[in-house]
């Protein structure tokens, strides 16, 4: 009655016949007042509502750009994330100011509960799509390369066992090769953070990072149909939706007059695309030849594009990509951008090779198919020897076993055995390892890989009667065979039987062009 009687002075209600009344009223509403739950729900709602709406919000530099200008659609991977609210305050304030950067640091505690993001990944161990969750122990790149090596040689041991001299023993070989899932297997080298905050040491002072640096903007007069299409990914994230979003950007944003730094910029977006969609999807560890999101497009791998760019910028400096005073002070006060360019490409030709396995479905460019460009990457970047002639082996038994790895609707080829990556650059013996014990892993995988190639295409010309180009063929065969004599001297007789072999068939086969 206390609560009741303040009610009434405070009303300056003095006809005491209106209490009995006050009273059921304020008990009629107590008992139908929601419970806290359900106003806790609501207020999630009206955060995630508000959120959102202060995510797309034109800040105050950057010629304008908003949160989602850079992130994922509402955010997810920020959520993900273990940033701290410090962080988060830190890098929206100028942007946005306090009271909308409050709303938004809310907005990702909200998206965290939404998406019942508990587990949250530590911003400088986590790094996306990095085969395996770790990177292999080792101090230098041969370290490493020799880690890899003794780790596939439990999962691959026909590969690492005495020389593959029969057709049965090369089939075990490839199948193995082709029964753990390249996403799966841990690799010697990092792929890149999420972010790299100069502010946490200059050690991620660094542009090797998913998200850009310059927003990749687009025009006020469209960016009505974005949000929209953005809306309507969100409601329904389906592989189609999100193609339907790249496919708008690239429309939207057109990198081909835009310096090389803010062209990078603009492909780590979409990159990003594609990655928040399998955080989003939980399909980040999918076991996968092809991706889905390749797949959709036929000829562009958002993820591939980035170390592509990354390799067309290898020899600027600074001032010869674009970029600007600001991200220079940001971005250079750690590694060198040469090794920053290093980075990326390595990391992103090696994310976006396990997007598309074959390389067939990831560019019209010729080097790219034939794994060329990523066998230079991970020499130069590296080198990674055991990486290189695993990365090769596995991209030509993806070839030959799964038909979605075409490019075409039936592959001009049923089976590629030339080993086109490493031979192009002489990689295969340029990179030969030092170390006693690495060496000699390194020989017997190569050997073996080369002689299970070369076995398969001896039975596949049986089988077929038809070869693609008879000297190239013989060319190739011939350059393998040179590897598996010069190194395993041993089986000189055995090499020269089998290159007689093949030099009969090919010599009988009919050609193809």
């Amino acid at each position: 009655m206390r609560i009741i009687g303040d009610v009434v002075q405070t009303l300056g209600i003095r006809c005491l016949s209106w209490i009995p009344f006050l009273a059921a009223s304020l008990i009629l509403a107590s008992n139908h007042a929601p419970p806290k739950s359900t106003l806790a729900h609501t207020r999630q709602d009206s955060i995630l509502v508000d959120g959102l709406k202060i995510w797309r919000k034109p800040g105050a530099v950057q010629n304008g750009a908003a949160c989602a200008t850079c992130h994922s659609p509402d955010g997810i991977e920020l959520a993900a994330y273990k940033f701290e609210d410090g962080d988060l305050y830190r890098r929206a304030l100028p942007h946005l100011g306090p009271t909308d950067t409050q709303v938004l640091v809310d907005y990702i505690h909200a998206l965290r509960l939404k998406y019942k993001l508990t587990q949250l990944r530590d911003p400088n161990l986590d790094r996306p799509l990095q085969p395996g969750g770790e990177i292999l122990p080792g101090k230098t790149p041969e370290d490493r390369d020799l880690a890899f090596g003794l780790e596939i040689k439990e999962k691959f041991p026909t590969l690492f066992s005495g020389p593959i001299e029969s057709l049965d023993q090369a089939k075990s070989a490839e199948a193995e090769l082709l029964k753990v899932p390249a996403n799966q297997l841990k690799i010697g080298f990092p792929l890149n953070r999420l972010s790299e905050d100069v502010a946490h040491g200059n050690e991620h002072s660094s542009i090797a990072q998913w998200l850009p640096e310059v927003p990749p903007q687009i025009a006020p007069s469209d960016l009505d149909v974005w949000y929209a299409l953005e809306d309507a990914y969100l409601a329904q994230p389906t592989p189609q939706k999100l193609h339907e979003l790249i496919v708008q950007h690239l429309k939207l944003v057109n990198i081909s007059r835009m310096p090389g730094f803010a062209a990078i910029s603009t492909l780590k977006f979409r990159a990003l695309l594609v990655w928040q969609d399998r955080l989003r999807n939980q399909t980040e560890g999918s076991p996968l030849n092809v991706s889905q999101d390749v797949l959709q497009f036929g000829n562009y791998n958002p993820i591939w594009e980035v170390g592509e760019f990354a390799r067309q910028m290898m020899d600027r400096d600074a001032a010869g990509i674009g970029m600007d005073a600001e991200n220079q002070a940001k971005k250079l006060n750690g590694p060198s951008l040469v090794d920053q360019l290093h980075q990326l490409r390595l990391s992103w030709f090696w994310a976006g090779w396990l997007s598309d396995q074959g390389l067939f479905k990831t560019s019209f460019n010729g080097k790219t198919k034939y794994g060329m460009w990523l066998s230079e990457s991970i020499s130069k970047d590296g080198p990674y020897p055991i990486h290189n002639v695993y990365v090769n082996a596995r991209r030509q038994a993806v070839l030959s076993n799964d038909l979605s790895a075409w490019g075409e609707t039936l592959p001009r080829r049923r089976r590629i055995w030339d080993f086109a990556g490493l031979r192009s650059f002489g990689f295969q013996t340029r990179d030969l390892p030092k170390g006693e014990a690495h060496r000699k892993l390194y020989i017997t995988f190569t050997a073996n890989c080369f002689r299970m190639n070369l076995l398969l295409l001896k039975n596949d010309i049986e089988k077929s009667g038809v070869v693609w180009v008879k000297v190239n063929t013989k060319a190739n065969a011939k350059e393998l065979l040179n590897f598996i004599r010069t190194y395993e001297p041993e089986t000189k007789a055995s090499a020269a039987k089998l290159e007689t072999e093949l030099d009969t068939l090919v010599d009988a086969a009919k050609e193809r062009i």
